[in-house]
């Protein structure tokens, strides 16, 4: 697969996070603003992108519970 949007064929997608089943990685086109699911190894990085996916979603994780302990 191409890390080119597939709905505008302009922008470069970005790693959002993971799936509601933490099974496939969330990408999001800069351009267009489309959100869209892909494979684990669906950006054509030998399954990289899954780890970067992962380490996203504890960040949003760790925030999540840092705001909810402040608030």
């Amino acid at each position: 697969m191409s890390k080119i949007c597939r709905e505008c064929r302009k922008g470069m997608l970005r790693i959002t996070g993971m799936g509601a089943w933490e099974d496939t990685i969330l990408v999001q086109c800069p351009e267009c603003g489309e959100e869209y699911e892909v494979e684990p190894d669906g950006l054509g990085e030998g399954g990289m992108e899954m780890v970067r996916a992962f380490e996203i979603e504890q960040q949003r994780r760790q925030q999540e519970e840092k705001e909810d302990a402040d608030g």
